[in-house]
């Protein structure tokens, strides 16, 4: 699978749920939205006052997953994955997301270089995608794609 495989599925499924280490130990789980691909690197974005943040400066490594259940309900694709975080000042991604993002746009006032606007990339990443047609206890159809794995 390529990485573009992997972004355009996260553009369909739209909301994903990213899993951290909380500052106390424990998950925590959190609506997110993918921005943008760009420089091989699949980019998302926080508010450096946010309780996420922190838990990524901490401690990296986080656990996304995604799905848009469909009216054909087996055949819903849905992607999980493991990667570390790593935040980077890069001003061409922040202005990629505030043109993509109206929330973003507002929330930083049009600004790409606010000061609590932060961004982050995806590295060792490594998951699947898969549908629910995989589901134990289903009946083994030839319609069903096998989950694809990938790593980057």
């Amino acid at each position: 699978m390529e990485l573009c495989e992997v972004s355009t599925c996260l553009e369909k499924v739209g909301l994903q749920y990213m899993a951290t280490v909380g500052l106390d130990g424990k998950p925590k789980v959190r609506p997110v939205q993918f921005m943008v691909e760009y420089d091989g690197k699949l980019w998302f974005c926080t508010n450096s006052k946010k309780s996420m943040y922190a838990e990524l400066v901490k401690n990296h490594w986080i656990d996304l997953c995604g799905s848009k259940l469909l009216e054909n309900e087996i055949q819903t694709t849905w992607i999980r994955l493991s990667a570390e975080a790593v935040f980077e000042e890069n001003l061409e991604v922040k202005k990629m997301i505030m043109e993509k993002s109206a929330i973003v746009h507002e929330l930083y006032e049009n600004n790409a270089e606010h000061t609590l606007f932060k961004v982050f990339y995806l590295k060792n990443i490594r998951g699947s995608l898969n549908n629910l047609g995989h589901v134990k206890g289903l009946s083994k159809r030839a319609d069903f794609a096998k989950p694809k794995e990938f790593e980057f």
